[in-house]
């Protein structure tokens, strides 16, 4: 009888004298990837697009929300459409959209556009609650455009981007103004002329900022 007094006592020192208690797990504060945490409990913020969202870490610029990155590189407008189930799944509040460079060519803008508001619809149709910010697309440098004829594409798209997104019911933010030079990507802010340097996504952070705590 001693043995098992001093055995209960062991126990009960060290906290384990019997099942603990099973605790609803946390929401992540911060996360890049669709844990079964924040798919449960939703993300605040969910960054959609290709190889340019996949590369950016957001958890970095604010560390205060659930971050779920869905970039995918190589992903063209009617891929990121495809992956739209990912998004409902991720259960975002807020939604920031970055797409189009895989997509376009110097003669298929109005192409794009049309592809891109399917996209909008579909996003709104699979998460009715969130609220979508489109973010304007990236230049790309001149050694990968010497005739400037994909930057000038690129102008186009973003000129019918916006008023897109207000028909839609959706914010807009300019991010392309952050990494523009003489018509083409700053040279000083990425690795190859289409992906930012990993060191670059703060201008980015800076311009969606304020759509962040709306």
């Amino acid at each position: 009888m001693k043995i098992v007094t001093v055995i209960l006592a062991l126990l009960l020192l060290c906290g384990c004298a019997g099942p603990a208690q099973r605790k609803e797990p946390e929401k992540t504060t911060a996360t890049n990837e669709r844990t079964e945490e924040n798919v449960k409990f939703g993300c605040d913020l969910l960054f959609l697009g290709d190889s340019i969202t996949a590369d950016s870490d957001f958890r970095e610029y604010f560390p205060e929300c659930s971050v779920v990155n869905l970039g995918v590189y190589g992903d063209t407008l009617l891929q990121i459409l495809a992956r739209v189930d990912a998004v409902r799944s991720a259960n975002p509040a807020k939604i920031f959209l970055l797409g189009g460079i895989n997509s376009l060519r110097p003669d298929n803008v109005d192409e794009c556009l049309a592809q891109y508001a399917r996209l909008l619809d579909a996003l709104r149709e699979a998460c009715p609650e969130a609220s979508i910010c489109v973010q304007s697309v990236l230049p790309v440098g001149t050694e990968l455009d010497p005739e400037g004829s994909l930057n000038d594409a690129v102008r186009r798209f973003n000129a019918g981007l916006e008023p897109l997104a207000r028909e839609k019911g959706c914010d807009f933010a300019d991010i392309y103004a952050a990494y523009e030079k003489d018509g083409a990507m700053d040279p000083a802010l990425t690795r190859d002329g289409v992906h930012l340097n990993f060191t670059a996504y703060g201008p980015w952070a800076e311009v969606i900022q304020p759509y962040i705590g709306e």
